[in-house]
């Protein structure tokens, strides 16, 4: 499918790393899948990904941890 922001390019899947910080804390979370275009980066997140995502980050973002990471659990939401 042709990304919608550009016309350059394909969307493409991939993974890669989301970050969020809330009151002084940050949670990475590593390998989210999602499409991407190659043309000008654009990404885009199924609503299953996104939901997952979501929680995972709440989780993450609610403890005393400074910093946290993990990655993502690709059984918990299907690929973008």
């Amino acid at each position: 499918m042709r990304c919608e922001r550009c016309d350059q390019g394909e969307r493409r899947p991939v993974t890669r790393a989301k970050l969020a910080e809330r009151d002084g804390k940050v949670a990475v979370v590593i390998g989210v899948p999602m499409l991407e275009c190659p043309a000008c980066a654009e990404r885009w997140l199924n609503w299953d990904v996104a939901r997952r995502l979501d929680e995972v980050l709440d989780a993450m973002l609610a403890g005393d941890v400074e910093v946290a990471t993990r990655h993502f659990d690709t059984t918990d939401a299907p690929a973008a």
